[in-house]
């Protein structure tokens, strides 16, 4: 039999959350090539259509087994990363408050659905538990607003917001 080489590009990274992409490789022979996925928690393979499942480095197996007249081809495996997501934090801002003010709540959105935490910079001024903000001195509270990421999800930029607290009975 003759002897056959498969011609496979490496493949670009890709975000997890990317459409369905076809691979394409060629034997010498002419052969159908098939198409594998070595990393299947990662992304799978059918024919030749590539899912992505989950952040990981996704490896694509090409392979021709030959035929009567061709020798099996030496498999050729592609290594690609399949990256987290990008997300980011809207955090409107705070009004300012007058020492004496009631507690009050906060909220903020991550694009990418999770969860945002809540904590100040500035406790000599301001305490925060969960989304609620209690007063304790007069000054600049500064509160910041995060979201760690998750497995899909890189951490995002942390937001913070500054308001002033005012006295309750100002100066004469």
């Amino acid at each position: 039999p003759g002897v056959q080489s498969i011609t496979f590009a490496p493949l670009a990274d890709r975000p997890v959350n990317d459409a369905p992409f076809a691979v394409s490789a060629t034997a010498a022979s002419g052969l159908a090539v098939t198409f594998s996925s070595s990393t299947p928690s990662v992304c799978t393979v059918s024919g030749a259509t590539v899912t992505l499942l989950a952040v990981g480095n996704c490896t694509v197996a090409a392979n021709q087994a030959g035929d009567v007249f061709w020798a099996a081809a030496a498999p050729v495996a592609r290594t690609f990363a399949v990256t987290q997501l990008s997300q980011s934090i809207t955090f409107a801002a705070l009004a300012d408050r007058t020492l004496g003010d009631a507690p009050f709540g906060m909220t903020a959105t991550a694009s990418s659905g999770l969860a945002v935490t809540f904590s100040s910079t500035t406790t000599p001024v301001c305490t925060v538990s969960g989304a609620t903000v209690t007063l304790v001195a007069t000054g600049t509270c500064t509160v910041a607003a995060d979201q760690p990421g998750d497995a899909t999800y890189l951490s995002a930029a942390q937001v913070t917001r500054s308001f002033a607290v005012a006295s309750a009975n100002p100066p004469r």
